[in-house]
């Protein structure tokens, strides 16, 4: 992997490092993440410890759970009564000014839901309305009814339903029921009777004296004022009110029967009766806290009381709607997207209505058995999450109940949605800042090794001559990179200063080794012209080829050194190659007769523009160099042709073949392969200058191996010239 690291780019090796600099906005996210669960939890403490608080308030307060009382808002179940504290006695006159103080606690019975009218209601027909109150050791009960046809009870008959009436159901503690009958014969003080299940006939001929009620006519029906002895209602106890209308007199037929509990309409069953409790309400409502609802539930899981709501309050938007600059407008449309992006915690939720009687949940069923605890559900729409907190309420070792508080988590969620919203938009900005930042730094940096690497090639040619000895200073500041461009600039002169003293060192050999020779070469002539039979002697023989050999390295030398120097001065003209090599085939017969040479051309003139000299000196070392690798017995091949509107001359010999590693690097000086000739120097500068040639012709040159056969192909190619030019 480290491997493959190293073969990147700059500009990708920076691109992944911005990558990675996205671990600072994953850090934030998972910031925000915890902060929220920091803040969920501190949230879950101070909702306990205020459930604490209030269940500490209302330790060892049995009488807030007595059977008997409650709190109006909640109390019960739906079908239960309450008994609203009266600021006076009532007295029973038929007349409603005594019941102001409860007035507003007053239901209305349409034989349909609680305060509702169906389509089918008549507001002429059959309607009441109840509340009821208590002071000092009496109860009360109020009824307005709502008749068109008011019918009296008719004294000579004996059944007792045959008219409008009350009927009372009350429950015994032993779980009997007792039925009452209210009925009046005319306006006044009203009889109330002992009767029977069918509620037709009394048990006794006496009127119950434990009740007491008073009727009157109304303009639109009656009103009805009754009294009971709170005796007569004990703890837990249960009673039930029914209004009776009867439209015809004759036949005394039964047409409605109301309850006063809608849920238990046409069950004849007594509901709870609750005395409602002040002090109760004026300690819950002191409890009341903003954005939380609190429960007091009893042991059973009833609901007593609940206090405050869920609604969540909006975080007020600091932004100004006024006219804002273009980097304001920006940051706000910028602030719009990502709102759309992000989810954004809804203020607007459904959850449990207050108004429920029983809450059978299992965080209160754990609280009730003495272990306070806190949790989070959702809410019923799954909008929101509620963090509820309960706690029990004891009465010495008893427990009487439970308080509980709700709380939404919409203010963290909202915080949480806030931060994430400003951490997006300041890692945006930042991303893009460093990006900005490392791309320019990448564009500059990757543009100044660039330039550098540039000016360091063109510094030095593919043979490795120094042209320029410096990197211009004005490039590079002063920095690392900076200093590497000096570095190289060091190392160029340097190197420049070594390659002239290798340039002139053939010229300096030659020189001083031309004035040796001449003096070897001097003292074999002298030596011969005094002794002629030396001339065939062996060791005579072996020093003038020595001497050969000498003068020839020489010449080599100086050769490639001065052919660049000869080549700037040298003019063109065109020729006709095939014609041109045909002259200097045959030369090479007469020259290397143990060999045979075959030429290969066409037809047609083949014009270039040239020095016939050095054509001559790049053919006579392509000659050289096949004549030194074939064999005796096989030809060697001349061929010239035109391909690609270029002149191609193609020296092939059979021989050994060119081995692959040195076949790119053939044509560079001092290489070679294979035997050499004891007789030929090879420094492996022959093909260097026919390279050199070719170049001066605006050509190149390259060697192969031979397909048909074994052996080698080494071909220069330069530009062909118009026809015309030949004279």
């Amino acid at each position: 992997m480290l491997t493959s690291l190293r073969t990147l780019s700059i500009r990708t090796k920076l691109l992944w490092l911005v990558l990675a600099l996205l671990i600072i906005p994953w850090m934030g996210y998972y910031y925000v993440l915890e902060m929220k669960k920091f803040l969920v939890q501190g949230q879950k403490d101070a909702l306990l410890l205020t459930a604490n608080g209030i269940a500490t308030v209302l330790h060892d307060r049995s009488d807030l759970f007595n059977p008997e009382t409650g709190v109006p808002e909640v109390l019960g179940e739906s079908s239960d009564l309450y008994a609203h504290e009266l600021d006076n006695f009532i007295q029973l006159d038929g007349n409603a000014n005594d019941w102001e103080a409860v007035k507003e606690h007053v239901n209305f019975y349409t034989g349909d839901t609680l305060f509702i009218c169906n389509s089918d209601y008549d507001p002429g027909s059959f309607s009441l309305m109840n509340v009821m109150g208590y002071f000092d050791q009496y109860l009360y009960a109020l009824f307005e009814i709502n008749d068109e046809h008011v019918i009296y009870r008719d004294l000579d008959k004996l059944a007792l339903d045959a008219s409008d009436h009350i009927r009372m159901l009350r429950q015994l503690p032993n779980g009997d029921l007792e039925h009452y009958l209210i009925v009046v014969s005319k306006p006044g003080r009203m009889s109330v009777f002992l009767v029977d299940e069918e509620w037709k006939l009394p048990v006794t001929g006496e009127d119950v004296t434990q009740f007491t009620a008073e009727m009157a006519e109304t303009e639109w029906g009656y009103r009805i004022e009754l009294r009971i002895e709170r005796d007569m209602v004990g703890p837990r106890s249960r009673i039930g009110f029914f209004a009776v209308d009867v439209d015809d007199p004759e036949t005394g037929e039964i047409k409605t029967v109301y309850s006063m509990a809608p849920e238990i309409s046409g069950k004849e069953e007594p509901s709870q009766l609750f005395i409602t409790s002040p002090e109760l309400t004026k300690i819950l409502k002191g409890l009341d806290r903003p954005q939380s609802r609190i429960w007091i539930l009893d042991n059973l899981q009833r609901v007593r009381a609940v206090v405050g709501g869920l609604s969540a309050q909006p975080p007020a938007d600091s932004d100004v709607e006024e006219e804002k600059g273009w980097l304001i407008r920006m940051y706000q449309r910028t602030k719009g997207h990502i709102d759309a992006l992000l989810k954004r915690p809804s203020d607007q939720f459904t959850d449990i209505l207050p108004e429920v009687t029983h809450r059978p949940d299992k965080i209160f069923t754990a609280v009730l058995k003495g272990t306070p605890k806190v949790e989070e559900r959702p809410s019923l729409d799954k909008k929101t999450e509620i963090i509820v907190a309960g706690y029990p309420i004891k009465s010495g070792e008893e427990i009487m109940g439970a308080v509980v508080v709700e709380q939404s988590s919409y203010a963290v969620l909202a915080l949480q949605f806030r931060l994430l919203r400003s951490l997006t938009i300041v890692t945006i900005l930042v991303f893009c800042f460093v990006v900005l930042t490392l791309f320019i730094f990448a564009w500059r940096l990757t543009v100044r090794i660039r330039r550098l690497s540039t000016t360091t090639e063109q510094a030095i040619t593919n043979e490795g001559r120094v042209l320029e000895e410096r990197i211009p200073d004005r490039i590079y500041a002063a920095d690392e990179l900076g200093d590497l461009g000096r570095s190289i600039t060091s190392m160029l002169k340097r190197l420049s200063s070594y390659t002239r003293y290798l340039e002139g060192m053939p010229d300096t050999l030659a020189h001083e080794m031309n004035n040796p020779l001449n003096v070897v070469s001097s003292s074999l002539e002298i030596l011969e012209a005094e002794s002629p039979e030396i001339d065939q002697n062996k060791h005579m023989q072996r020093a003038r080829n020595g001497v050969s050999r000498l003068r020839s390295l020489l010449n080599n030398l100086t050769e490639a050194a001065n052919l660049e120097e000869a080549l700037k001065g040298e003019s063109k003209k065109p020729l006709n190659l095939p014609v041109l090599i045909s002259e200097y085939v045959d030369g090479y017969r007469n020259s290397y007769p143990d060999y045979q040479f075959l030429i290969q051309t066409d037809s047609s003139p083949l014009i270039v523009n040239c020095s016939p000299d050095h054509l001559a000196q790049m053919l006579d070392k392509l000659v050289d160099n096949a004549v030194q690798f074939s064999e005796t017995s096989t030809p060697i091949l001349v061929r010239t042709r035109k391909s690609n509107g270029n002149a191609e001359i193609t020296v092939l010999n059979e021989g050994p073949e060119i081995p692959e590693e040195i076949a790119e690097r053939l044509f560079d000086p001092m290489v070679s392969y294979g035997k050499t000739n004891a007789k030929h120097s090879h420094l492996g500068l022959g093909l260097f200058i026919v390279r050199l040639i070719a170049e001066y012709h605006e050509g190149i040159a390259w060697a192969e191996n031979r397909r048909d056969r074994r052996g080698v192909a080494v071909t220069v190619s330069i530009p062909t010239s118009n026809a015309h030019l030949l004279q």
